[in-house]
């Protein structure tokens, strides 16, 4: 058996569609127990193995560590031990990548120190301090969910990087501000900057900060990126898909798998409409509906159709499976009004 054929075994035709459709724009959607893993990382054996691919120029990006640690895995085991699979990760492992690299574009050292909740309150203990303020004027939890409301966009960075006034300036940000917690907010990030210290917030903000103002440096990363997957894409939020999208748009080749119907992180600021109106939005995109289930049995399967045509923002599927038949009265149970 050759190694490609290694690749293929045991995919169903949905499957290996997706696995072999590796040029352009792909949306697949992938039903909850289609295999969605077992085709991303067999996609991501096939471009190695067929096509050639050095695993330095495909980027395989996911959620959470656990899951990008599973596709390494299973990558390896179909590829080799040789192969360098850093670039299958998450999103923020990425970008520290990236910053390791060339953070240095705006004064910071490639060995910048990256801080966990631990780290951000002891900063605020030093900056409560300052401000004359305890926790029963704001307790830390509120200040870092202040501090994250004022990092959803990257403005603050120019006052990092630049000049310290442009966040009080004539742009108007802050200007003159009385709220104690955004006096609270400029104190913590002059500390952060001069501890060298990035949150996990500032790691995708500092590399689209850094991409948008340094065009050589995005123009690297583009041209070193041949093949973008990305995982669970219908968690993905606004700023993490720019950064994908402009990643692609020299080889244009991204992409991407998900499921609308299974969004879970909307609270935090995921769009399940970048999955759904990924073909609007790029034309010729390749469509690829992965839905046979092999968890579930029929009963419960057809259950979860009932219940899912209800979401709104959503592709339509109906999913399948050749599972036998399991207990009925669960359903009628669960059925009842």
């Amino acid at each position: 058996m050759s190694q490609i054929d290694k690749i293929l075994e045991n995919l169903n035709a949905q499957q290996i569609q997706a696995v072999t459709t590796t040029e352009g724009y792909v949306r697949v959607i992938a039903g909850a127990g289609s295999g969605k893993t077992k085709a991303l990382t067999a996609r991501y054996a096939y471009l190695v193995e067929a096509l050639g691919m050095n695993a330095a120029n495909i980027l395989c990006v996911t959620f959470t560590n656990k899951a990008a640690n599973e596709m390494r895995n299973r990558v390896r085991r179909l590829v080799g031990d040789e192969n360098d699979l850093g670039y299958i990760t998450t999103y923020h492992g990425f970008c520290v990548k990236v910053l390791r690299e060339d953070i240095n574009k705006i004064q910071y050292p490639k060995q910048f120190v990256i801080m966990d909740v631990e780290d951000q309150k002891t900063i605020l203990r030093d900056v409560y301090e300052e401000l004359g303020l305890n926790s029963k004027d704001y307790s830390h939890k509120e200040a870092i969910k202040h501090i994250e409301r004022l990092k959803d966009s990257t403005n603050y960075i120019d006052y990092i990087a630049k000049e310290k006034d442009s966040i009080a300036g004539s742009d108007g940000f802050l200007k003159n501000s009385k709220l104690l917690l955004d006096q609270v907010f400029l104190k913590y990030i002059e500390k952060q900057q001069r501890n060298f210290a990035l949150d996990f917030n500032d790691l995708i903000n500092f590399t689209v900060y850094i991409f948008n103002r340094y065009k050589d440096v995005l123009n690297k990363w583009q041209q070193r990126l041949y093949y973008i997957q990305v995982d669970e894409t219908q968690d993905s939020s606004p700023i993490q898909f720019y950064l994908v999208d402009i990643l692609s748009q020299i080889h244009r080749n991204l992409f991407v798998v998900g499921d609308p119907d299974q969004t879970i992180y909307e609270w935090r600021g995921a769009k399940p409409e970048l999955l759904v109106d990924f073909d609007k939005n790029y034309p010729n995109t390749q469509r690829v509906i992965m839905n046979q289930n092999y968890r579930s049995t029929p009963n419960i399967l057809n259950l979860g159709n009932y219940i899912i045509k209800n979401n709104k923002i959503r592709i339509d599927k109906d999913m399948f499976t050749a599972n036998p038949n399991g207990e009925a009265e669960i359903v009628k149970v669960l059925l009842r009004p």
